[in-house]
């Protein structure tokens, strides 16, 4: 039987983008690092990302009614160091507006997703979250910031 090291990183050689998770909570902005983000379906426009239920943003995020998922560009790989160590958007010295939905958009990142929660499911030691997609943009064209063998990793050119 593999350990859970082993497993982890045979999981890690396959490259994820990295983004960040954002909802209001009492007038604030809160923020979290994901790389479990996913397209689910185009008809409806669903995606979903995965939260650790260990994690002390746990009731905050499964909680959330709306939520934005914003793509890092792969320069702003210190914004998704910060919000991997605290949730307060503004104190990691992110520049963002509120959506038309209600949730902190990020500038300058690659893509938004503006969502409602549609369901929550369980998967093991994390809860699988599914948003149904409201809006959505892509504020830049660039590189985007790839996460590779528990590492950043830059994208090759075309």
């Amino acid at each position: 039987m593999h350990q859970a090291r082993d497993f982890r990183d045979a999981l890690g050689r396959f490259p994820t983008g990295v983004a960040l998770v954002t909802t209001m909570e009492d007038g604030r902005a809160r923020a979290m690092t994901v790389n479990s983000f996913a397209s689910v379906s185009l008809d409806p426009p669903l995606v979903l990302w995965s939260l650790a239920r260990d994690s002390f943003r746990y009731s905050l995020f499964r909680d959330a009614e709306r939520f934005a998922i914003n793509v890092l560009a792969a320069d702003q790989i210190f914004l998704s160091g910060e919000c991997a160590r605290q949730d307060d958007l503004e104190a990691s010295g992110a520049a963002w507006d509120l959506g038309a939905g209600g949730a902190p958009l990020v500038q300058d990142t690659v893509a938004r997703f503006e969502c409602i929660r549609e369901a929550i499911y369980p998967g093991g030691d994390h809860d699988i979250i599914v948003g149904r997609v409201t809006g959505f943009d892509a504020p830049r064209d660039a590189p985007a910031l790839v996460f590779y063998k528990s590492g950043y990793s830059q994208p090759q050119e075309d």
